[in-house]
C-alpha cells in the first residue's frame, strides 16, 4: 500500500518522528501484546518512509544470507503457485544462526533478481528481510541507524532526514506533545511496518 503524499514530506516526517520519540514506548503502550520499539527503531521507520529505491541491485546481488520467516516461505509458495513444502525444499535452507528461520539457498545474486529489469521477480512476495532493507534491521537492537553505504538510496535518505530534522529543530517550536499525540505519531510510524 503506497504512503499518502503528506507522509512523504521530509519536514512532516521529521515533526512526526520528534513527537513519536518524545516518550518511550513503555510509557505510551501499556498493553502487553504491543511490541516495544526503541527511539532508534522509530528513526528507522522514518527513514523507510523517505526511502526511494534507486534500482541499483546491490542489495539483491550482495545480500547474504537472505533470511525468510515461515510466513515469507508461505508467501513465496503462494506467489509461485507451488506447495509450501516444495518451495521450502527447492529454494531454502535452515538458517544456522536463527532456529526456525530459513535462508534462500542461492544468494549473491539472489535467484529472484532479474538483471535485465534491475528488479525482483517476486517483489510482491519478497521476504521481510528484503522489505525492511536498508534501514529497519532487527527491532529493539543496535543503538543507531546503520546506513548501508553500498545503497545510494540509503545515503540519500539519511541526508534528507538529517536536513529535515535540523530544519524542524531550528524553525519549529512546539510544546512537548501529550501522551495521545505521542501515541498517534508512534502509531503512524508503526503503520510503516504494515505497508512494507
Amino acid at each position: 500500500m503506497p504512503m499518502p503524499e503528506t507522509l512523504k514530506d521530509p519536514r512532516m516526517i521529521a515533526i512526526m518522528l520528534l513527537k513519536a520519540t518524545a516518550l518511550p514506548d513503555e510509557q505510551v503502550f501499556m498493553e502487553l501484546a504491543t511490541p516495544k520499539y526503541t527511539s532508534v527503531d522509530y528513526y528507522r521507520m522514518a527513514c523507510h518512509m523517505l526511502f526511494e529505491c534507486q534500482r541499483c541491485g546491490r542489495c539483491c546481488t550482495t545480500g547474504d544470507p537472505i533470511r525468510l520467516r515461515p510466513k515469507d516461505a508461505a508467501a513465496l509458495a503462494k506467489h509461485l503457485k507451488i506447495p509450501l513444502n516444495r518451495a521450502i525444499k527447492k529454494y531454502t535452507i535452515p538458517d544456522p544462526d536463527k532456529p526456525g528461520a530459513l535462508d534462500f539457498k542461492h544468494t549473491k545474486p539472489c535467484k529472484f533478481y532479474d538483471v535485465s529489469a534491475a528488479g525482483c521477480k517476486i517483489y510482491t512476495a519478497r521476504p521481510w528481510s528484503c522489505r525492511i532493507f536498508p534501514f529497519l534491521g532487527v527491532y529493539g537492537s543496535e543503538e543507531q541507524v546503520i546506513v548501508n553505504k553500498s545503497c545510494p538510496g540509503s545515503l540519500k535518505t539519511m541526508e534528507i532526514l538529517t536536513v529535515a530534522l535540523q530544519d524542524v529543530r531550528a524553525k519549529v517550536a512546539f510544546a512537548a506533545p501529550g501522551l495521545d499525540e505521542v501515541r498517534r505519531n508512534k502509531e503512524l510510524l508503526r503503520a510503516v511496518l504494515e505497508s512494507v
